[in-house]
């Protein structure tokens, strides 16, 4: 029973959404399916054409016109595709049987952002007969500019923002173009020609790869098509898209919409060296104006407003636009400042392009919100940037934090003068100082003295701590209720370190999308945990793995936050996180291993953080996608500190694998890294016990050595590898073969000998042999280690535990004789030697019933 509503609505989304997944699954195939014999019949054009140009000795270019008139008939295909489709969910849904409310929709939206399933088909859901929507979040990174009319049936939005942050930059073209496959798919009512344009290629380089030699039978009219790279459509692009989307809105939304974030957006960035650049901008020069020539002008993007800024600025009552980090230019931000007039929230952190601040100056009376994190301030000179930001004295939150360090020291009025100014801004709720270096705790404390109301105060990575504020109760500054970002450099962590976690808790809430800020976080949250129990143990996780998913490509991020992760879930803390972050735990570090499987020390570092009986057993995930994660790292990487807790995870795994998946685990190729594995740890086994032997200077006999005579004891590597063999051969012939004919049986032999004193060894020896011995076509295979004489062997002097396996061995080569005949003398030794065994006190051995996987160690 769920009595938690978040965790209902939860349940009810991803019910609902995975749905629509069938439905777009089966849609999708008929796509392919319709793509794929445009192909063949293209190809089969083109070779009759090439026959023919033999037989008339004619020439392409005699032949081009009658190739081109061959058009696409797409009203065939549209035909097929309507007697093809099946009732869905998705129709059912549009039918208006259950409509949506507006707080509903926007969730539906969300999820569908957050799990990466907004596309072409799934945004076909928003019809306003079965959704109703006041704000929207769009991810532009599975859309086309196909369904983005869907926008038009909305009248009452009011807020819009469009995702443009792409996660994917250090991924090769090839990977890029895979995972944009994955997630994209056509609109069911779409037409056939505009899916066929825009998807062909993603198609057919799906279908057919990427090789030159699968698409050279295309016909000239096509080949275009078939031949450009995916990964630079244009109906995939983010300014095609972002056009498409502003010209799509119903005509009240340019009236209604309040709030715009386009954050990241580059305005500039489709018109570099396109064959549209002049067609797509208008030039604002008076100089170009006034002139009547007709030559051609040289434009220059210093006084270029791009296409899509003019349609914003039709959003005329808007109050609140985010453009951080886009390429927005001076004039650019002159332009929106005079034609918004109503705007009171501005955020234009980031941008890089922004030198001159003169334009804020109008939005005086205006103004109560004012972002400039990481602005380049230098070129702004009389009047500075913080004499314009004196002007604003509606403002109530304002961040001027940076780690560009680049605070203005050489002028008059710096930072300090603006702070010290008596009615500095004194409707301000939230200053963000982060990152300013040359802050006087004498202009600090004078601030906060005239600014008692103050809620938030960021101080991360300053020079200034101004510690008598945050933990004196007597200080004038002292605030029981402001919020600060803090930092723990200069500070001893065995004295007072955990006064100062809620301060990089704070930190990080609000500085997760700032990379070098993020960085140093990390940092103390690592010097924090590791020798002191976080109270906000559950709170950090979440945080943490929040950054992971915001800066998925940043190999440094990824590093800090799994050692983090590491020092957060160490025993015996980790039995105090809920099952619920265990499992997010493992997805993200699983999302880490998939995206750096080359770096050695951030696999350690996920290894090492999900090496826990608890993470391993308790929370639900893809346990075969781990498994061969893992696996893969055993095969790239050497280091015993990648090998120890990677054979032991895979030793707990397999136990939670069904039998089909073992078999896919436990191919050629990892079964031979394993026997290497074993073998490498045996040889450094035997290695370190003569060096042993010589420093204790015994005389080594050299005949022992020679006959394998030497007794070792294996540690918990080599046990977690027999531990893993064991529960990948557990019912399964086709792994038995493969370990047999890779030669693991003469391994196991030598094992046997080397190991002889060693049960928990020996047990897992016995416990692969026992599961050969089940296979009937692989029995006789034993016989080539002299296994009688062992099995004899260990029936009588081994613990009940070995005992019993080599019962079982010995029971199935019995059944197995060649010559059909029983042998009764070996029957009457097994019979003996099982009545002279004591009852064992706890189970031997847990066996799969069914479904359930045995669990072997």
């Amino acid at each position: 029973m769920v009595d938690n509503p978040d965790k209902l609505r939860e349940i009810c989304l991803r019910k609902f959404v995975s749905l629509l997944k069938y439905d777009e699954f089966i849609w999708k195939k008929q796509i392919e399916g319709c793509i794929n014999q445009i192909y063949e019949k293209e190809k089969s054009q083109s070779s009759l054409n090439g026959q023919r140009k033999r037989k008339y000795n004619t020439t392409d270019d005699d032949d081009d016109n009658s190739t081109l008139v061959q058009k696409v008939d797409y009203s065939i295909y549209e035909t097929q595709l309507k007697c093809n489709n099946r009732p869905s969910f998705l129709e059912q849904f549009l039918r208006g049987i259950c409509p949506l409310n507006a707080i509903l929709s926007e969730r539906l939206v969300d999820y569908l952002v957050r799990q990466n399933q907004l596309n072409d088909f799934t945004l076909t859901l928003f019809s306003s007969n079965v959704t109703s929507l006041k704000r929207i979040v769009l991810n532009v990174k599975y859309l086309s500019q196909l369904q983005c009319h869907i926008l038009q049936q909305h009248s009452n939005l009011s807020e819009i923002k469009i995702i443009f942050k792409d996660l994917n930059n250090n991924r090769s073209t090839h990977e890029v173009n895979k995972l944009l496959y994955q997630h994209i798919c056509p609109s069911l009512y779409s037409k056939f020609d505009d899916i066929y344009t825009v998807y062909g290629p993603l198609v057919l380089h799906h279908l057919r790869g990427q090789s030159p030699e699968n698409l050279n039978r295309i016909s000239l009219f096509n080949r275009y098509l078939f031949q450009r790279s995916p990964a630079l459509l244009e109906g995939f692009s983010h300014q095609r898209i972002f056009n498409t989307v502003l010209n799509s809105l119903h005509p009240l939304t340019f009236q209604r919409l309040k709030i715009l974030n386009i954050a990241h957006y580059k305005f500039f960035a489709a018109y570099h060296s396109t064959s549209t650049w002049k067609h797509a901008r208008v030039d604002m020069s008076p100089l170009n104006k006034c002139s009547t020539h007709s030559t051609t002008t040289i434009y220059s993007s210093v006084n270029i407003i791009p296409t899509n800024l003019r349609l914003i600025l039709k959003f005329i009552n808007l109050t609140s636009l985010n453009i951080n980090n886009t390429d927005i230019k001076n004039h650019c931000l002159d332009l929106i400042i005079d034609s918004l007039e109503k705007l009171h929230k501005l955020d234009i952190s980031s941008c890089s392009s922004l030198t001159s601040f003169n334009c804020l100056s109008k939005l005086a009376t205006k103004l109560k919100s004012l972002n400039l994190y990481n602005c380049s301030f230098q070129m702004q000179q009389n009047p500075t940037i913080y004499e314009i930001l004196h002007q604003l004295k509606h403002l109530e939150y304002l961040d001027i934090s940076t780690d560009n360090e680049n605070s203005i020291t050489n002028t008059k009025y710096n930072i300090n003068a603006f702070l010290s100014e008596p009615n500095c801004l004194s409707n301000l709720k939230e200053l963000d100082l982060s990152g300013q270096k040359n802050i006087s705790s004498k202009s600090l404390y004078k601030f906060l003295l005239s600014h008692k109301n103050l809620e938030f105060l960021g101080l991360f990575l300053t020079d200034e701590k101004c510690t008598n504020c945050l933990f004196d109760r007597n200080d004038l500054c002292y605030s029981k209720i402001r919020l600060y970002t803090y930092d723990l450099n200069d500070i001893t962590i065995e004295n007072d370190a955990h006064l100062y976690e809620p301060y990089l808790i704070e930190s990080l809430k609000r500085y997760y999308d700032r990379v070098n800020f993020v960085q140093k976080i990390l940092y103390y949250i690592f010097f924090l945990t590791r020798s002191y129990q976080s109270k906000y143990q559950n709170l950090l996780i979440d945080l943490i793995l929040h950054t992971m998913s915001i800066h998925r490509n940043l190999q440094s991020i990824q590093l800090a936050s799994t050692a983090c992760i590491y020092n957060l879930t160490r025993s015996p803390i980790i039995e105090q996180i809920h099952l619920k972050s265990l499992t997010k735990i493992v997805e993200s570090i699983m999302t880490v291993m998939e995206y750096f499987p080359n770096q050695q020390q951030l696999q350690k570092n996920c290894l090492l953080a999900l090496c826990s009986d608890r993470i391993l057993h308790e929370p639900n995930f893809n346990f075969f996608l781990l498994a061969s994660l893992v696996m893969n790292n055993l095969q790239n990487h050497t280091d015993s500190a990648i090998i120890q807790p990677g054979v032991a995870i895979l030793a707990l795994l397999t136990s939670r694998l069904t039998v089909e998946e073992c078999t896919k685990l436990g191919s050629v190729i990892n079964i031979h890294c394993l026997l290497q594995l074993i073998e490498h740890q045996v040889n450094r086994l035997q290695a370190m016990q003569n060096i042993q032997d010589h420093a204790s200077e015994q005389p080594l006999n050299h005949n022992l050595l020679l006959n394998n005579d030497l007794q070792l004891t294996g540690d918990d590597t080599l046990r977690f590898c027999l531990s893993l063999l064991w529960n990948l051969t557990d019912e399964n012939p086709i792994v038995c073969e493969r370990f047999v004919h890779s030669n693991g049986l003469q391994l196991f032999q030598r094992l046997i000998h080397l190991f002889s004193t060693d049960t928990i060894i020996l047990t897992k020896i016995l416990g692969v042999l026992s599961n050969i011995s089940e296979v009937s076509h692989l029995i006789m295979c034993l016989y080539s280690i002299d296994i009688i004489p062992l099995i004899q062997k260990f029936l009588t002097d081994a613990i009940i535990d070995i005992a019993f396996s080599a019962a079982g061995i010995l029971a199935h080569l019995l059944f197995q004789q060649i010559n059909r005949e029983l042998n009764l003398e070996l029957c009457q030794y097994m019979k003996n030697a099982i009545l002279k065994w004591q009852n064992p006190d706890r189970n031997i051995i847990t066996y799969r019933y069914t479904k359930t996987k045995s669990s072997k160690k």
